[in-house]
């Protein structure tokens, strides 16, 4: 039976299958199968006659499906023993399927249904394998349409596009225990598959590859449905980056959500997406982000622009987790010598640095946050978005044209793609760019268009209509790129920020809820509330004191509720950090950048990332028993 919910717009299908009885003294047992916008239900009658048990696997927990031929041997979780209860059945004295598995003359087709169980004690993800089986008709053809039937109507009820762009998978095989492919090959990919999901899969080489290929792959908008990074932070770090530096960010930013799954060392995001959904990470914590991966559901995320000086030079980045400076930022880079140890590096170093405490000297600037102006940036924020990416999208001599353009017009062989070279997209300036550092703010303007060198056109002039492509390109550029509503750094501050200048232990500023997977810095924290959690401790705290506050960041106890003389939490949208001492450390996302002052800026809700589906819900199964087998198979008798 076939029902078309318009309510829902879903699809409703109901058969009568059958299971084998495993007492072998009755009759199969029926189980009515009924498909709709909520789920699977599978009503199973009992060995006792007129009683029956109920089992609901939701349509957010199920993966995806697809039909084959043949049932699987070693697919993941047993297989019962099953027959139908027909008369031919009765005739062959109740003969088991499992010797007909690979007969030639076996014209059923099958539906393999992949789910992933919500369980709450404890709470994890457990992977359940539903087969139906068809076998009414005399061809194998008309018993796949049936299968197919099945198969189609899931996808509708799931909202699946029959038009998904693949994903772009990029893996860092060091990151982490060094296992990266392994784990991918393993653990994610089988979920791909079962999804349904195509895939490119890029293995980065070197630091920053994932920042290059991302910045100069000109047709990611379009070919590709999002981007996921199959390592930890720092890849996710890079990547944002990458896209930051395009030109056409906003876009991208706006249709290209980005995703995580931690093979790395560094999982914070990770670890923050599945906290705030209530979703089970460890043991598996790459299942669970690979099922987030491929829900098809994303949600905003708050970005901060940051602003560094180091004497003359002056970069421009863009950060999605922290901003460390003082104790925690020491005892992340410092302890990058006892790796080889693993998480008990940090233990060790946390001692070292407690037992050698020392005092950063400088100035710390805050404007803090504000209900109502942060929703109303917000939303001149969509607005301005939403118009410029019309306007890339619309206008046929938009600046990607100019670029495009100017790219595509000449083979010069100078600018070939050798082995895993990236040429910049006007220049070969990126040749002579140092993977350690990042682009100076005041001259990414021009990243894309400088003639200096003229390196992609050596010994040969331009002609002018090329020139003047590019000069209207750069025009247009300067309303396009991100604008910061803050005073340069080496400006003074307006009257609304609040000073502070002295010895502190540390300064620190996150705007996800966690650091590490075990570490719950700013349990308040939201995906996009648009507020950083800024941390001050100042100099005089005792020892003891810091041994508790770094003990306790594992549960989030650290921050007392009580206003503290030593420590403070303050919710702010901008900070600037201005040390008075020449030497320290300062990281950027767990990342060391050049010491100097420092500013950042929220800008909510500015990418896009994937997250599990939206419900939180306490699984339903009756049926504990057939549940708990993690597979079985019902035979089809429409």
């Amino acid at each position: 039976m076939t029902v078309y919910n318009e309510n829902n717009r879903s699809i409703e299908l109901m058969e009568n299958f059958y299971v084998n009885n495993k007492s072998k003294k009755k009759h199969n047992l029926k189980v009515q199968v009924k498909l709709n916008g909520t789920g699977i239900y599978l009503r199973h009658e009992t060995t006792e006659g007129g009683h029956f048990t109920e089992q609901l696997i939701r349509l957010e927990d199920i993966v995806g499906s697809n039909c084959d031929n043949r049932i699987r041997k070693r697919i993941r979780g047993g297989l019962g023993s099953c027959k139908r209860d027909r008369d031919d059945d009765e005739a062959h004295h109740h003969h088991s399927e499992n010797n007909t598995d690979n007969d030639p003359k076996d014209l059923s087709a099958y539906l393999y249904i992949f789910a992933y169980i919500r369980k709450e004690r404890p709470l994890k993800r457990e992977r359940v394998v539903r087969i139906l089986r068809f076998r009414s008709f005399v061809s194998f053809e008309e018993n796949l349409k049936c299968a197919e039937r099945w198969h189609n109507a899931i996808k509708v009820n799931k909202q699946v596009s029959g038009d998904r762009r693949p994903l772009l998978i990029l893996l860092n095989p060091k990151s982490g225990s060094g296992k990266g492919r392994h784990l991918f090959q393993n653990e994610v990919a089988p979920i791909l598959k079962e999804a349904e999901i195509q895939y490119e899969f890029i293995v980065t080489t070197h630091a920053n590859y994932a920042r290059d290929y991302i910045r100069q792959r000109k047709d990611i908008a379009q070919s590709y449905s999002g981007i996921v990074v199959a390592s930890g932070d720092g890849l996710f770090f890079e990547v944002l980056n990458g896209i930051m530096e395009r030109l056409d960010w906003r876009l991208l930013t706006h249709h290209l959500p980005l995703g995580i799954i931690p093979c790395g060392s560094g999982n914070g995001l990770a670890k923050t997406i599945a906290h705030l959904y209530n979703e089970p990470f460890e043991p598996k914590p790459i299942l669970n982000a690979t099922l987030a991966c491929v829900s098809g559901k994303n949600t905003p995320l708050d970005i901060v622009r940051i602003e560094l000086a180091n004497g003359d030079k002056y970069f421009e980045m863009y950060s999605f987790l922290s901003v460390g400076w003082g104790l925690i930022a020491d005892i992340d880079i410092e302890s990058e010598k006892l790796r080889s140890i693993g998480a008990q590096r940090f233990t060790l170093w946390s001692i070292h640095r407690l037992l050698h405490l020392r005092a950063c000297k400088g100035k710390v600037s805050y404007l803090p946050w504000r209900q109502n102006e942060s929703t109303a940036r917000r939303k001149t924020d969509d607005i301005s978005t939403d118009q410029a990416v019309n306007e890339e999208a619309k206008a046929p001599h938009s600046i990607l044209k100019h670029y495009h353009d100017f790219q595509e017009e000449e083979n010069d062989p100078e600018t070939i793609l050798e082995n895993n070279e990236f040429v910049d997209i006007i220049s070969h300036s990126s040749k002579k760019y140092n993977g350690d550092s990042w682009q100076s703010a005041e001259s990414r303007r021009t990243a894309y268009y400088s003639l200096a060198g003229q390196s992609t056109r050596s010994q040969r002039s331009i002609t002018a209509s090329v020139l003047s492509k590019i000069e209207a390109a750069n025009t247009e550029l300067e309303a396009k790129t991100l604008q910061s509503h803050l005073p340069p750094l080496r400006s003074p501050l307006p009257v609304d920020w609040n000073t502070e200048e002295g010895e502190f232990i540390m300064v620190h500023a996150a705007y996800t809820t966690h650091l590490a997977a075990d570490c719950l810095f700013a349990p308040e924290s939201k995906l996009n509330d648009g507020i950083i959690y800024l941390v001050i401790i100042r100099a005089g705290i005792s020892r003891v004191q810091l041994l508790s506050f770094l003990l306790s960041m594992s549960s989030g106890t650290h921050l007392d509720e009580a206003p503290s003389s030593h420590v403070q939490v303050l919710r702010v949208t901008a900070f600037r950090i201005e040390p008075h001492n020449s030497d320290g450390i300062i990281t950027v996302d767990g990342e060391r950048m050049e010491y100097g002052s420092i500013q950042a800026e929220m800008f909510p809700g500015l990418i896009k990332v994937m997250v599990p589906n939206t419900s939180v819900h306490n699984a339903e199964c009756i049926d504990e028993c057939d549940q708990n087998k993690g597979a079985g198979e019902v035979n089809g008798n429409p």
